[in-house]
């Protein structure tokens, strides 16, 4: 009669591994969730998107032989085209370019011509764009920089001289409050 060898307590290699891969992972998705990793990504991803929307807005501005705006808020920003016929700026009601929010905790700061605008809280239906691309793709000039509270790192969209759009990032060591003594 054979004697199977009884199983010995405790782990394998291979349990061992799996669960270390686990703490892993959980602590990796953690220090990029609170943005210990590097750069604020829900900042870049913004900045991306709303360039990606000017250009979509001058594209088709072009094509349709329409001027767009784009209207700010403090908390958001939505897309408007020009209606010849009634003389007033519409919502634009596209998926693409449909009203959107700014992040939990991101802020904008617009300039135009050079000049920084305050935004409004909240806009009323005849309210004109601050921000304007005419029908040849062209844009007004503007600056718009987004950033969070006391975070150095700011994302900045500006026309290009030569034509599109131009985005850079800055770190502002001011925008970091002294600590308290």
């Amino acid at each position: 009669m054979r004697v199977w060898p009884t199983a010995a307590a405790g782990f394998t290699l291979l349990e061992l591994l799996v669960v270390l891969a686990i703490i892993g992972i959980v602590t990796g998705g953690a220090l990029l969730s609170f943005g210990l990793l590097g750069p604020d990504r829900r900042l870049t991803q913004e900045a991306d998107r709303l360039a990606a929307l000017l250009g979509l807005a001058a594209d088709r501005a072009e094509l349709e032989v329409r001027d767009y705006g784009l209207r700010f808020r403090r908390d958001g920003y939505e897309f408007m085209a020009w209606d010849p016929r009634r003389r007033l700026w519409s919502p634009i009601v596209d998926d693409a370019m449909r009203p959107r929010r700014w992040p939990a905790g991101l802020m904008a700061d617009i300039d135009l011509d050079g000049r920084r605008i305050a935004l409004p809280k909240s806009v009323q239906p005849g309210d004109p764009p601050q921000l304007g691309v005419d029908a040849r793709g062209e844009f007004t000039s503007f600056e718009i920089r987004l950033h969070r509270e006391g975070d150095p790192l700011t994302e900045h969209i500006a026309p290009a001289p030569e034509g599109g759009l131009r985005r850079r990032q800055t770190r502002d060591a001011r925008a970091v409050p002294e600590p308290a003594r």
